[in-house]
This record gives C-alpha cells, sequence and structure tokens, in this order.
C-alpha cells in the first residue's frame, strides 16, 4: 500500500509511506517565490532548514531522523561539498548516520542543497499502519 503524506502549496507530496519505508526529499526553497528562504543564508542554515522539513515529513509517517536508513544529498557547486558534509555532521549527532551519497549537479533557482531521503518505519509504528 502507497500513502501520500500532506503537500506543499505546489501540491506535491512532502513523502510517501510504501510498506515500512518512508520517502521524502526537501530543500530550503520557498514554493510561492522558488527563491531560497531567508533563513537558509548560509550552507549550515540551508542544511538545518532542509533536516527540519525532512523530520516534520518524518514525523508525520511516524518516524524520526534516526530512522534514515538512505540518502542522496545534491550540492550545486563542488565548493559547498565540505560545508555541508560538516554541517549534516553537527546537525545529526550524536548519529546515527544513514548511508549518504553525495552528488554535485545544477539545482532549482538559488537552492544549494537538496537532499533526498528513505527510511524505515519502526516496527508497528507509522501513519495508518495495517
Amino acid at each position: 500500500m502507497r500513502q501520500l503524506l500532506s503537500t506543499n502549496a505546489a501540491g506535491i507530496a512532502a513523502g510517501t509511506v510504501a510498506g515500512n519505508m518512508v520517502f521524502t526529499a526537501a530543500s530550503a526553497i520557498d514554493v510561492a517565490t522558488m527563491k531560497r528562504v531567508s533563513e537558509a543564508d548560509t550552507i549550515k542554515d540551508e542544511t538545518r532548514v532542509i533536516l527540519q522539513r525532512i523530520e516534520r515529513t518524518l514525523a508525520e509517517a511516524g518516524c524520526t531522523l534516526r530512522d534514515l536508513a538512505k540518502v542522496t544529498c545534491f550540492v550545486s557547486e563542488e565548493e559547498h561539498r565540505l560545508d555541508f558534509a560538516a554541517a549534516w555532521r553537527d546537525l545529526l549527532a550524536p548519529g546515527p548516520y544513514p548511508s549518504r551519497a553525495m552528488v554535485r549537479m545544477d539545482l532549482v533557482s538559488d537552492c544549494r542543497v537538496q537532499v533526498d531521503a528513505i527510511a524505515v518505519l519502526p516496527a508497528g509504528e507509522g501513519k495508518d499502519r495495517r
């Protein structure tokens, strides 16, 4: 069974629950303006906004950041890679840290970071579990 979680103003689902897995992605973009939100001034701040958005989606499904199993992280410039990695480490401390891939690619608007995440629901947990 597949269940879409809440949608944003653009009609895009914040995440999907499929079986015992939760799929979500986030950036620090305001969908109304398609610009980076003002509180995402630095790479660390942008990463914090993204993790807060992912955390809200995971909570809706019955998970936490500790349930992340795999993430793919995108940075718009190679120069952001180390800043992102340090922010990721600090913001998820003390872990556990999920398996992570990082890719450099063009991102929408002035977005510098985007994260695609997969979490595993704790046994017997989750929204509308059957």
